[in-house]
């Protein structure tokens, strides 16, 4: 409790998924400022913003969760955008934390740099054998710079910042919309969606085989705050769970949760992906004296019932 006391935290993102849990537990800490502006206060692509921001907010902690993101058809179409907006974000932002003396700096990368064809468990010394999946590199690579940029500033500056790679995140809070979500929520509002209008069945893509590995976002805000009190280096640091899970297993699931009592068709015609992914949580572990514990049944309850009792329906 004594490293939160009179520090001043800037919450980039604040307004978003990860960053609205981070900032509802910072607020709950005694004698702790806590600034989450919005887009609309300060475009953090412009270096004239990002000074004015550190000017007015005058942080001693920086937690930077902003960032472009956007489905896999927004990615391909507008690869460019999103390494940009991403990179200048991240460098900006790290530049002048170091620039107003910010005592910790925080970041999200992003996990889906690891390389294509890794064996898993994935390490952290794996993270820079190959290229990432070509969907989304532009995206990925902009967060990517964020470690570069971590254990340059250290080793120049002695510059304190710790950069997380998080696992696949769900949980209240997240984008339902169709369009633009990812396999959790959208999984969940097709069956619910189903389950109200009587559907007989529901389409699922692939073979249900690919695993994968899902952190609850609570789990998530409580590791970003830990690792800004506790770990004092740059990482990267893995951020899961270290569960490997199916993506038949997730539907089966959410499937019984949510009371749908349809078919599931699988649609074998659509690829699974990579067949199977998720971290190892050793080097967090060693750290931070943990791993996060959340079961996905558990997280997947929280969440569905967030959704049923959401009046929040700009994200649905």
């Amino acid at each position: 409790m004594t490293f939160w006391k009179d520090k001043v935290v800037l919450v980039t993102g604040g307004h978003g998924f990860v960053g609205t849990h981070v900032v509802q537990m910072l607020k709950k800490k005694e004698h702790t400022v806590v600034h989450y502006p919005s887009r609309y206060d300060y475009n953090l692509t412009v270096e004239r913003d990002v000074d004015l921001m550190f000017q007015h907010l005058r942080p001693n902690v920086v937690i930077h969760l902003a960032g472009k993101v956007g489905g896999i058809a927004a990615n391909k179409s507008e690869p460019g955008t999103f390494f940009y907006d991403n990179i200048m974000m991240g460098t900006l932002v790290l530049e002048y934390a170091r620039r107003y003396g910010v005592q910790k700096t925080v970041a999200l990368a992003a996990g889906c740099g690891y390389p294509l064809d890794l064996a898993v468990p994935y390490t952290e010394n794996d993270f820079w054998n190959g290229l990432p999946q070509e969907e989304s590199m532009g995206y990925s690579m902009g967060k990517k710079m964020l470690i570069v940029q971590s254990w340059t500033y250290r080793a120049q500056y002695g510059f304190d910042s710790s950069i997380l790679l998080p696992a696949n995140l769900y949980g209240p809070n997240d984008n339902f919309d169709l369009e633009k979500s990812h396999v959790v929520p959208a999984l969940i509002r097709k069956f619910l969606d189903a389950k109200q209008n009587n559907l007989p069945s529901v389409e699922v893509w692939g073979t249900g085989n690919a695993t994968r590995e899902f952190l609850y976002v609570e789990d998530t805000a409580q590791a970003i705050l830990d690792v800004a009190e506790k770990f004092n280096h740059s990482g990267p640091l893995n951020l899961g769970t270290g569960t490997e899970t199916s993506v038949k297993e997730l539907v089966e699931t959410i499937v019984e949760l949510v009371g749908y009592e349809g078919e599931i068709m699988w649609n074998t015609d659509r690829p699974d992906g990579q067949p199977r992914r998720f971290y190892c949580m050793e080097r967090f572990r060693k750290h931070m004296g943990y791993v996060p514990s959340t079961s996905l049944r558990e997280g997947l309850e929280k969440t569905i019932d967030w959704y049923l009792n959401s009046s929040d329906k700009k994200r649905l």
